[in-house]
C-alpha cells in the first residue's frame, strides 16, 4: 500500500508499504493510510482477490449522485454490468474502521468494483494490474456517461453483447496490452 499523504505518482519502490489482515505495517517506515481496512477486509473476504485499488475518482463519483444506472453505452461500461455496478451507502465518510471495511465488502460482494457515494471508488482483482485497470475502465464508463443529458442513455448493449464485451475486456490479453500501454505512458510523463 502506498504511504499515507503521497500521491502515487511520487512513491518509489522502497517506500511502499506492507500491510497485514489487521492493518499493521509488516514492512516500510512511513505512516499508513487510514482507509486501511478496505484493502484488509476485502482481501479477507475473498481469498480471490490479493489487489485493491481506492480512489477519489471525480467522475464515477459525481455519476453516482445522479442515482441512474451505470449503462454499457461504451465497451468499457460493460465491465460492470449487468445489472448495474454496486453502491455502498451506509455512510459517505472515511473507511477507517474494521467494521466499515467488512460492509464494504460485504457490499461489493463477488463483484470486482463498486462506487462509495459521495467518497470515491474501490476495485478488486487477482492482480496489481486487473484492479488498476478495473480502477480506469470504471471512470471512464461513467465520465462517457455523464456526456448524456442526465446521464440517462437512451441505448446501450443488449446483456449478451455486454457480458461477450466484458469477457474480452478482462482477459488476460486484453488486460496485458492496456497495462503495457499504461506503463508506456507513465514512463513519458517520468521522462
Amino acid at each position: 500500500m502506498k504511504p499515507a499523504g503521497m500521491g502515487l505518482e511520487e512513491v518509489k519502490p522502497e517506500e511502499m508499504l506492507l500491510i497485514d489482515l489487521e492493518g499493521r505495517v509488516v514492512r516500510g517506515k512511513l505512516p499508513r493510510h487510514i482507509e486501511v481496512f478496505i484493502h484488509s477486509e476485502i482481501m479477507r473476504a475473498r481469498p480471490d482477490v490479493c489487489a485493491v485499488v481506492h480512489t477519489h475518482a471525480v467522475h464515477p463519483t459525481v455519476f453516482a449522485s445522479l442515482g441512474v444506472p451505470l449503462r454499457p453505452i461504451t465497451h468499457e461500461g460493460s465491465v460492470f454490468v449487468p445489472p448495474d455496478i454496486p453502491r455502498f451507502d451506509e455512510t459517505t465518510d472515511l473507511i477507517n474502521t474494521p467494521e466499515r471495511g467488512k460492509a464494504v465488502a460485504r457490499t461489493l460482494g463477488d463483484r470486482s468494483a463498486l462506487i462509495l457515494l459521495s467518497h470515491g471508488i474501490v476495485t478488486a482483482g487477482a492482480s496489481i494490474e486487473e484492479a488498476t485497470i478495473q480502477a480506469l475502465l470504471l471512470d471512464k464508463a461513467a465520465r462517457d456517461q455523464l456526456l448524456l443529458p442526465g446521464a440517462i442513455p437512451r441505448h446501450w448493449s443488449t446483456d449478451a453483447d455486454a457480458l461477450a464485451k466484458r469477457d474480452l475486456l478482462l482477459s488476460q490479453g486484453h488486460r496485458g496490452l492496456r497495462w503495457g500501454y499504461l506503463l508506456r505512458k507513465l514512463a513519458k510523463r517520468k521522462g
